[in-house]
């Protein structure tokens, strides 16, 4: 498949760096931050206001899922707190048992993504966004929980070493630069900024 690379992504953003950074919500920055605080001092399957908030932020609110899935969701989350190297796939495949509305498993990757990322912004974001900033292709099309994973976990892998590879990039020191400049206040990890810009990005990618 062929992906936005590292660089085609560092020309997107350069293109208009001030803008990209401009417009991220600082609305954004602040439930991030609070929902990132919050965790290391709460027992998540009793904390509903965390619940409240973590599920609009992170588009939790699917009509088509069950209160049991938000349960078993909250249940993982709290399990992964001491875990250095969560498994993404085993966290998907808890979340694909449990069956929807209509009976049925759903693939709830990006759902998984958001509960790594909550936890520690060194696993990537995977939202609608951050998909049309890589260009990443559907899975809607495959058949069967292992032949979207592998789809997911390919994409998943690409987007964690670009992230890398944008990290090094020293021409990208503007954006960073702009970025503080903005948030003063905020004392965001490098990876997390970047997150955020090329959120933004994809979602003014037509």
């Amino acid at each position: 498949m062929k992906y936005r690379t590292a660089n085609d992504l560092k020309d997107l953003l350069l293109e208009d760096h001030e803008k990209v950074v401009n417009e991220i919500a600082q609305e954004s920055v602040d439930v991030y931050v609070h929902l990132h605080n919050a965790f290391q001092d709460t027992y998540l399957p009793d904390d509903t206001l965390y619940q409240f908030i973590f599920r609009h932020f992170f588009r939790l609110d699917n009509p088509s899922l069950t209160k049991e899935f938000e349960v078993e969701y909250f249940k993982l989350m709290e399990e992964q707190r001491g875990c250095e190297r969560p498994n993404i796939v085993q966290i998907t495949k808890k979340l694909y048992e449990v069956k929807n509305h209509k009976g049925n498993p759903t693939m709830q990757f990006p759902l998984a993504a958001s509960m790594l990322h909550a936890i520690n912004p060194e696993f990537p974001s995977y939202d609608g966004d951050i998909v049309k900033a890589f260009d990443f292709s559907s899975t809607y099309h495959l058949s069967g929980f292992d032949k979207k994973m592998r789809r997911y976990i390919e994409q998943y892998q690409h987007l964690y070493h670009t992230y890398r590879e944008l990290l090094e990039d020293e021409a990208l020191e503007p954006l960073f630069v702009h970025f503080d400049e903005r948030f003063r206040d905020y004392a965001l990890p490098r990876v997390k900024k970047l997150d955020l810009m090329v959120s933004q990005l994809g979602n003014s990618l037509q």
